[in-house]
């Protein structure tokens, strides 16, 4: 067989055969990592403000065939925390912790979706949807005491209802001063336990145009709450 017979059926196949060998070798895929949450979405149902966070676990489990690394975590909102570990073994399962702050809750129920980034080619990104309402210890209705048009030298009367939610004894609400002499509120108490009538006085008022103020109330919680108090004083022409 001559050289070159033997170069073109025997050296150059084992040689491409054996590159494609090395290549296959070194290329294959190597086992992946990733993230699977039990549950997806975590209700937490109406959270009383006054009993302070909450909080609620779910399981991380690393379905793949190497450690999963937890690169970074981000709830998108400030009332929600969330700890775990940062490294998550193959088919193993770990605890995440979802801390709620009720008192930094919106007033509606809402809903944020926590994000896990890993390192995982399968898995980078992992939402986490969390939903709650916040029960407030204590609420006005309505929330802003609006006269609407008054005349000048009259006095009107709005009345609030405030609903103490929170184990608070009412005796010891405060209504802070107006720093208004033509504003002025009382309490009344009701036969209702968690009821309270707030009397809103306003006039007479020399000056024609907006008014608008601002009426605390102080808690034995230490919280506060405030009351939006507006008027347009008109003319008796413009009110007809």
């Amino acid at each position: 067989m001559s050289k070159r017979t033997l170069l073109t059926t025997i050296v150059i196949p084992v040689l491409l055969i054996s590159g494609l060998i090395v290549f296959l070798i070194n290329n294959r895929q190597r086992p992946a990592a990733e993230l699977v949450l039990t549950p997806q979405q975590i209700r937490f149902g109406t959270l009383p403000e006054w009993e302070g966070p909450v909080t609620r676990s779910l399981t991380a489990r690393n379905v793949g065939k190497s450690p999963l690394h937890i690169q970074s975590v981000h709830t998108g909102c400030s009332y929600a925390e969330i700890t775990g570990p940062e490294r998550i073994q193959p088919d193993t399962e770990a605890t995440f912790h979802i801390v709620l702050t009720p008192e930094l809750l919106p007033d509606d129920e809402t809903a944020a979706t926590a994000t896990l980034f890993t390192d995982s080619p399968k898995t980078p990104i992992v939402h986490l949807t969390l939903i709650a309402a916040a029960k407030r210890f204590a609420t006005l209705t309505p929330n802003v005491c609006e006269f609407g048009n008054i005349r000048p030298e009259t006095v009107h009367q709005k009345t609030i209802e405030l609903t103490v939610n929170a184990p608070l004894n009412r005796s010891d609400i405060r209504l802070l001063p107006s720093g208004h002499q033509a504003l002025t509120w009382e309490l009344t108490p009701t036969l209702e336990t968690d009821t309270v009538l707030i009397s809103v006085q306003l006039g007479p008022l020399k000056d024609r145009g907006t008014f608008a103020s601002l009426l605390t109330l102080h808690f034995p919680n230490q919280r506060t709450l405030t009351l939006p108090v507006t008027a347009e004083v008109v003319s008796t022409d413009r009110q007809r």
